[in-house]
Order: structure tokens, then sequence, then C-alpha cells
């Protein structure tokens, strides 16, 4: 008998220890729709932002972008557009893209569908207040999404945004090499994942000028996701 419930036991912990690693799978997903990069051989390229608005340098990003006529989407944490809603409209007044990264930031797994439809709804209508019309895409803290999220964003009919190329901005203070990361992956369609919030983004910010810049130089144009979702299966 004691063997029995041992065995139990470790199948019971092997069976949660793949869930969760499932769980925290950004390359997979049971089902809805989502989105890791865009098929299109267009020169188009998104650059997105996650854990903003947090000024001085979101507000930085902006002036930067504009100066450059480029585009990008900003997936914004509820708490932070509760502290800094200004920011929010001149990202709006400026064209950029604001999506959903939850209201706390914390991870979308393990949680009551009540819960995760909080963090969701919340910080939409925060955005809607703030002169949000257009769809509102979503991203996971994290990038993690099997069971619950899935299946909410699903019911919500809301679109999951994660990436193809991380240039691991967060982990890095040398704007050159978070540059040639981006350089050495790039290809038409593609999402890029960086940070405006969570922390020093002075390199960050140094790195996307950089990378604006080489790359409309080679004829890339930086879009919007929403506006580069626009140009799926474009094979033009």
């Amino acid at each position: 008998m004691p063997t029995i419930i041992i065995v139990l036991i470790t199948i019971t912990l092997l069976t949660f220890y793949v869930l969760d690693k499932l769980a925290k799978t950004a390359k997979i997903q049971l089902f809805g729709e989502y989105f890791l990069k865009v098929n299109t051989k267009e020169m188009v390229v998104a650059l997105t932002y996650d854990d903003g608005p947090h000024p001085p340098y979101t507000n930085q990003l902006i002036n930067l972008l504009n100066r450059l006529e480029a585009k990008a989407t900003f997936f914004t944490v509820g708490k932070n557009v509760e502290e800094h809603p200004e920011t929010v409209m001149m990202l709006v007044e400026s064209g950029h893209e604001v999506g959903n990264h939850s209201y706390s930031h914390k991870e979308l797994i393990w949680k009551k569908p009540a819960f995760v439809s909080a963090e969701i709804n919340k910080t939409d209508e925060l955005l809607r207040r703030l002169g949000v019309r257009n769809e509102i895409l979503f991203r996971a803290p994290f990038g993690f999404k099997r069971f619950t999220l899935p299946y909410i964003l699903n019911r919500m009919h809301k679109k999951h945004i994660l990436w193809n190329l991380d240039p691991k901005d967060y982990q890095e203070n040398n704007p050159e090499l978070i540059a040639n990361r981006v350089f050495e992956n790039v290809t038409p369609g593609a999402i890029i994942l960086l940070h405006d919030g969570g922390g020093d983004r002075t390199a960050t910010i140094a790195a996307t000028e950089i990378i604006i810049t080489k790359l409309q130089a080679q004829g890339y144009k930086f879009l919007t996701v929403s506006q580069m979702l626009a140009q799926r299966n474009n094979t033009n």
C-alpha cells in the first residue's frame, strides 16, 4: 500500500510539473487566435514594448518614434495606466497602438477564470476611457498562455500577440548588442519584443534608434501590430 501511494504521488507531481511547463510555454497554444509573427513578404516589422507606461522612458520613445516616422505597439499594464494616463493619451495622439498587458502584471496561469477576465477587462476599460478606439490586442505577462487564458481570450474574440524576436533588452545595458540581436534574426513580419517599463530603459531607447535607422536604410517600414496583421499572407 505505501508503494502505491508513493507511485501515485510521484505521478501527480510529474503531471503537475509537465502541465506547469506547458502553461509557461510561449510557443504553443491549445486554441484561440495568437501570433508569433505575421506571414507577409512585405518589408515590414513591428516593434512592441511591454510593461509601461513608464515615464520618462515611454515619453522618450514616443518622441524618438515620431521623429523617425516609425509606429509601434505598446502593451500597457493597467495599474501603470492609472498612474500615467497622460502618457497613454500621448501614445494615442501620436498614432501608436496601445494594447493590454493585464492589470497587475501577474502570471495568468493557474488562476480562476474570474481573475483572468477581470485583469483583461479592467485594463480594456481604462484604455477606452483614455481614447483607445481600435481593437485592443492582448499580450499575457511573461507570454504564458495555456489553459484558462486561451479559453477566455477565445471567448472574448481577442487576439493574443506574442513575438518571434526577443533581443533580451531586459537583461542587457548595451544598446549595440540589443540591436545586433535584432539584425541577426529579423525577417519580414517579425514581431520584436522590447520593454518601456520595469526598470531603466535607457539602453532600450538607444537600441531602438539604432534598429530603426539601420532597418529603414534596408527598406523596412515600422508598423503597429494591427497594421501588420492587415498585411497577412501578402505574397505580392
